[in-house]
């Protein structure tokens, strides 16, 4: 009899395993596939590729915003540059036209206190030439010397061809040590 039971006990073993082993995998198979299960991790796979995009964009928009300061500042900086550099055209401009009234009064004055006579010279009489220049005056004493005649900053840059605030500036030393 124990050999009829051993069999039988081995067979009754093997189909409690089995029955263990379909339930198990039908239980397995059954949370794998769940209705529910998939769309949460579809949801939470949404919603971390939301978060990573939400970081991303966050930092691009610090970015820009850093960027736009930068060039603000820049922009700034070239209008008070465009602002220097009209005003110095105009003074220069000013400088300059009245440098052109002071010559065209000059030659006119010039012109009025002289009255050519009615000589016409031969052909072949030879043109004096000009007596020679003088050695050249430091701008430091040209400059001292049309201060010191009441001419404008401006006026002395446009006749010595320097720039206004090196003439300006020549003109405050000049009257600083004076006083």
């Amino acid at each position: 009899m124990s050999f009829f039971n051993l069999p039988l006990l081995v067979s009754l073993i093997a189909v409690l395993i089995s029955c263990f082993s379909f339930f198990h995998l039908r239980s397995y198979l059954k949370r794998r596939t769940d209705e529910e299960r998939i769309p949460a991790e579809l949801r939470e796979e949404v919603n971390n590729i939301l978060k990573s995009i939400n970081e991303a964009t966050y930092r691009d928009i610090s970015l820009i915003e850093e960027r736009e300061k930068k060039l603000k500042i820049l922009l700034e900086d070239t209008d008070k540059r465009l602002k220097i550099y009209i005003r110095s055209s105009e003074s220069r401009e000013q400088a300059d036209n009245a440098y052109r009234e002071l010559g065209k009064n000059r030659y006119r004055i010039a012109a009025a206190e002289t009255v050519p006579e009615k000589t016409v010279p031969a052909e072949n009489t030879p043109v004096p030439e000009p007596p020679p220049e003088a050695a050249p005056v430091p701008k430091a004493e040209q400059i001292n010397t049309l201060v010191k005649a009441g001419i404008s900053p401006p006026l002395i840059a446009s006749r010595l061809g320097i720039s206004i605030a090196e003439a300006e500036c020549a003109a405050a030393i000049l009257e600083r040590r004076e006083n």
